[in-house]
C-alpha cells in the first residue's frame, strides 16, 4: 500500500520564487530538500547532479584545447587538477571553486527560461551552490539555505554510503568535508545576510526541514495555505 500523500501548508506569496540548499556532501542535502519541497505548494526540486552531466556533455563537444575538465571531477577531487596535483587544503579548496563554478555555470541560461517553461517556482539543492555563485540570483525573495552539520553525522552518513570502502572514505574525509564547510560559511559573509542562512542538520532531518520552513516564513518567502482539505 502507499502511504498517506502530504499536503502541503504553505505556498510561494509571490510567484518565480527561486531557493538554494547548498551545503558539503554528505551534510544531507538531498534528504532535507524534498521536505521542504513538500511543505510548499507547487514547488519543484532540482539537484545540481544533473546540472553536472550536462556541463559534462557540453564539455565534451567541445574541442579539447577549450574544454573545462573540472566538470570531470567532484568537490572533494578536483585538487588533482591543480599544479602537480597533489593534495593540500588550499589546493582542495581551488579546485572545489573551480569545480562550483563550471558546474553552476549553466545557471545563467536556465534560470531566465523557467517560467516560460511553466515552473514558476523552484528550489536548486547542490553543493556547487556556493554563495558568491547564487549571490547574483539572490535577488526579491529569493533565498540561500546553508546546511552544515557535525562530525558525528558526518561519520554516519560516511559510513551509511560507503560502507568499508577506503578509497571513497579517504575522498570524503572529515577533515577534508570541514576544510570546505569553512569555506562555505567563509563566503556566507560576503553577502548580505538577509538572503540566505546557516542551519545545523545535526539530528531529525524534519526538525532541519522546519527551521527551513520557518526561516522562509519570518522572511516573508512563503505564507500558510487557508483552504487545506
Amino acid at each position: 500500500m502507499f502511504g498517506k500523500m502530504k499536503i502541503s501548508r504553505y505556498r510561494f506569496k509571490f510567484p518565480n520564487t527561486v531557493l538554494f540548499i547548498t551545503g558539503i556532501p554528505l551534510s544531507g542535502k538531498s534528504t532535507v530538500t524534498p521536505l521542504v519541497t513538500a511543505d510548499i505548494e507547487g514547488c519543484a526540486t532540482q539537484s545540481m547532479d544533473i546540472f553536472r552531466l550536462l556541463s559534462q556533455e557540453f564539455e565534451n563537444r567541445k574541442k579539447p584545447s577549450s574544454r573545462n575538465s573540472f566538470v570531470k571531477f567532484g568537490s572533494c577531487d578536483s585538487y588533482q587538477n591543480i599544479g602537480n596535483g597533489k593534495y593540500t587544503p588550499k589546493n582542495l579548496v581551488i579546485g572545489f571553486n573551480k569545480y562550483a563554478e563550471a558546474v553552476s555555470s549553466i545557471l545563467p541560461f536556465v534560470l531566465p527560461k523557467l517560467e516560460a517553461q511553466g515552473v514558476r517556482d523552484m528550489i536548486f539543492e547542490g553543493v556547487q551552490l556556493t554563495p558568491l555563485i547564487v549571490e547574483p540570483y539572490l535577488r526579491n525573495r529569493n533565498k540561500l539555505i546553508i546546511l552544515t552539520t557535525n562530525e558525528g553525522r558526518l561519520n554516519l552518513n560516511r559510513t551509511k554510503l560507503f560502507g568499508d570502502d577506503r578509497e571513497m572514505l579517504e575522498r570524503y574525509s572529515t577533515d577534508k568535508l570541514f576544510i570546505l564547510q569553512n569555506k562555505i560559511i567563509k563566503q556566507s559573509k560576503l553577502i548580505k545576510n538577509s538572503s540566505f542562512t546557516l542551519v545545523k542538520n545535526n539530528n531529525d532531518y524534519h526538525t532541519t526541514a522546519n527551521v527551513i520552513i520557518e526561516f522562509l516564513e519570518k522572511a516573508d518567502v512563503i505564507e500558510t495555505l487557508t483552504d487545506n482539505k
